[in-house]
C-alpha cells in the first residue's frame, strides 16, 4: 500500500511541477498571508502579521476552565484570543504593557481616541486616587472640581468636602481620599479625555495591569502584531516540503521535528498512533543527498501530549501539551491537527498558554485554526532545533 501511495505521490509530484511550479498549495483559513521567496525559486507564503491582531484571529474551538492562584482563567468556543489572554500572559512576548493609549491610538489610527469611556477601560477605575495623582502627569496639581470622574466620586462619597483646590492639597489635607477608587461610581458617562494626560500613562503603571484581558485596553485588540513592542515574527529561517502525510495507522516514529520548549523539539512518538507529516528538504533531490528534514517527521499533536509549561504553573493540564513547534516565537505553539490521507492534506492550529510572575501553564489553550496544508507545499518550521 505504501509502496503504491509512493509511486502516485511521485507522478503527481512530477505533475505538479511541469504545470504548476510556482504554487505553493497551502490555504489559511481567516488570516492574511504574504509570500517569501525561497531558495527553489517557488514562493511560500506565511502570516502576514502586519495586518493580524488579536480579534481578527480566528476564534478558538473549545472551551476551557482552570483556576490559578485563586482565580479563574475561562475561554468559551467561539472567543477570539483577546478575550481570554490578559496582558500578564504575553507581558514577556509582546511587552504591551510599554503602550499608552496614545501609543495605540496612533497605530491603529484612530481619529479621536478621547470619545472612548471608561467603563471600556475597567483598569481605571482599580486606581485609587493616590495612585492616579502619582501617575498621571500633572494630575496632581490641577484643580479636582475640573476632573470630572473625580469630582463625581468625592461628591458621592464625601459631599462635604471643598474640592475646588489642587488634588495633591486635597490628598495631603485628607489622607483618607487616597484609597478612594474610581470604580465605586458609575463611570459609563465619563471619557478618557475627562483625566488630562491619562491617555499617555504607561500601561505598566497602572495597578494589576498583568490581569487585564486584552479586550479591556481600548483598541489594543486591533494593533496588528507586527506593531506591538516586541513583535510578532519569523523566528529563524528553517522551511521544509511536505513530501507525505500518514494517518493514524502510523506507530513507533523517532525522527521527529516536534515537541516542546521543555522536552526539546525532536520527541518520539511511542504510542500506537502517531499520525505525522513527512518532510524533505526544498532541493528534492531524493536520497543522494541527504539533508536535515528528509524523512523527519512533525507529529500531530492530537494524539501526542508532550511535556510542558515551568515554575509554579507547570502541573496545569498534568503538566501536557500538545507536541509541536515555536516558529514564531512564544506567544503561542504551533501544532499539527489530523493529517488526511485521503485528501492529502492536514490543518494546523494555534495553542496559547497562561502566565504569571511565577511561571507558565503547558501551552493547551486552543485549537485556534491556523493554516491548512497539501502535500509538496512548503511549512516554515522556524528554527532549526
Amino acid at each position: 500500500m505504501k509502496i503504491f501511495r509512493f509511486l502516485s505521490l511521485l507522478l503527481l509530484t512530477i505533475l505538479t511541477s511541469i504545470f504548476s511550479p510556482l504554487t505553493s498549495a497551502q490555504h489559511q483559513p481567516n488570516l492574511p498571508a504574504r509570500a517569501i521567496s525561497i531558495s527553489t525559486g517557488k514562493q511560500i507564503l506565511i502570516p502576514d502579521w502586519q495586518r493580524i491582531s488579536f480579534t481578527k484571529m480566528p476564534p478558538i474551538q473549545e472551551s476551557g476552565l482552570i483556576k490559578i492562584d485563586g482565580f479563574y482563567r475561562k475561554w468559551n468556543a467561539g472567543d477570539t484570543p483577546d478575550k481570554y489572554l490578559t496582558l500578564g500572559d504575553i507581558e514577556t512576548v509582546l511587552k504591551p504593557q510599554l503602550f499608552s493609549l496614545s501609543n495605540i491610538a496612533n497605530i491603529i489610527n484612530y481619529p479621536d481616541e478621547n470619545t472612548v469611556t471608561f467603563d471600556s477601560f475597567p483598569l481605571v477605575g482599580q486606581q485609587t486616587l493616590q495612585h492616579l495623582a502619582q501617575i498621571v502627569p500633572n494630575l496632581s496639581a490641577t484643580n479636582t472640581a475640573t476632573i470630572k470622574p473625580v469630582a463625581a466620586l468625592l461628591k458621592a462619597t464625601y459631599p462635604q468636602i471643598n474640592i475646588n483646590t489642587s488634588l495633591a492639597t486635597l490628598l495631603s489635607q485628607n489622607p483618607t481620599l487616597g484609597s478612594l477608587k474610581l470604580n465605586q461610581i458609575n463611570l459609563s458617562s465619563y471619557k478618557i479625555s475627562d483625566i488630562p494626560n491619562l491617555d499617555t500613562v504607561q500601561l505598566s503603571n497602572f495597578t494589576l495591569w498583568q490581569n487585564a484581558l486584552i479586550k479591556d485596553i481600548p483598541r489594543l485588540n486591533a494593533v496588528p502584531l507586527a506593531y506591538f513592542p516586541v513583535p510578532i515574527a519569523e523566528v529563524g529561517n528553517a522551511i521544509a516540503r511536505i513530501d507525505f502525510i500518514w494517518g493514524t495507522d502510523e506507530k513507533r516514529r523517532q525522527r521527529t521535528v516536534s515537541g516542546s520548549d521543555v522536552a526539546g523539539f525532536s520527541v518520539p512518538c511511542s504510542g500506537q498512533k502517531c499520525p505525522y507529516i513527512e518532510l524533505d528538504d526544498l532541493e528534492d533531490s531524493g536520497r543522494t543527498i541527504r539533508g536535515e528534514f528528509e524523512g523527519r517527521s512533525w507529529i500531530s499533536g492530537k494524539y501526542q501530549q508532550v511535556a510542558g509549561g515551568w515554575g509554579c504553573l507547570k502541573s496545569v493540564n498534568a503538566g501536557k501539551e500538545p507536541t509541536g513547534r515555536l516558529p514564531y516565537g512564544s506567544a503561542f505553539k504551533v501544532v499539527v491537527m489530523e493529517p488526511n490521507e485521503q485528501t492529502d492534506t492536514f490543518d494546523t492550529a494555534i495553542f496559547f498558554r497562561f502566565k504569571n510572575t511565577c511561571g507558565a501553564t503547558p501551552y493547551f489553550i486552543g485549537p485556534v485554526p491556523f493554516i491548512t496544508y497539501k502535500v509538496n507545499s512548503h511549512i516554515f518550521l522556524g528554527n532549526t532545533q
